[in-house]
Parts: C-alpha cells; sequence; structure tokens
C-alpha cells in the first residue's frame, strides 16, 4: 500500500464522518442559524463530493496537508457535537 493509497482512504474515511456528523446534527432548543446552515450545507456536499470521487476512482490524488485539515475538522466537528458555529465562536471576551 503507497503512502497516497493510504491518504486517500483516511480523506475518503474522515470526509464520510463528517458529512454524516453534519446530516445527524440536532439543534434541539437552540434559534436557528441561517448562517450557520449555509456553512453545513456546503461542507455536507463538499465532503460527500470527496468520499464520492475517491471511491469511484476519480480523485487519485491526496495531499497529507489537506488530510491533516480534513481530520481537524473532523474532531473538531465531533467535538462541537455537529454544530459548525461552536467552530468559530468565542469561547469568551478578552481585551487586547
Amino acid at each position: 500500500m503507497t503512502i497516497n493509497i493510504l491518504l486517500l482512504n483516511i480523506n475518503a474515511i474522515t470526509c464520510f464522518l463528517i458529512a454524516v456528523r453534519l446530516l445527524t446534527f440536532q439543534r434541539q432548543t437552540s434559534a436557528h442559524n441561517w448562517i450557520g446552515s449555509a456553512f453545513a450545507y456546503v461542507l455536507i456536499v463538499a465532503c460527500a463530493a470527496v468520499t464520492i470521487r475517491i471511491v469511484t476512482g476519480t480523485y487519485i490524488r491526496a495531499d497529507l496537508a489537506e488530510t491533516i485539515i480534513n481530520i481537524t475538522l473532523c474532531v473538531s466537528l465531533f467535538l462541537s457535537r455537529g454544530n459548525v458555529m461552536h467552530i468559530f465562536r468565542r469561547s469568551g471576551t478578552h481585551a487586547n
């Protein structure tokens, strides 16, 4: 197994997990946010497209930096329980 095949497999799995986590997000009692919804929709489509392209063989090269970015995004989404707005929200106020 070459490093490229390994990176492609990791990317496919990571992008699949991102898309599934975003699709299964339940906002429960929080208010609806159109910006967050649009951003989540774009991420779902992009990650699903990457997964489908890798599985069908049209996505033939993966980069280590891209794989690290996808893994970081996946971990961030799982830590925020699928809420994309929590990734960008500031945790506190800091005086500059």
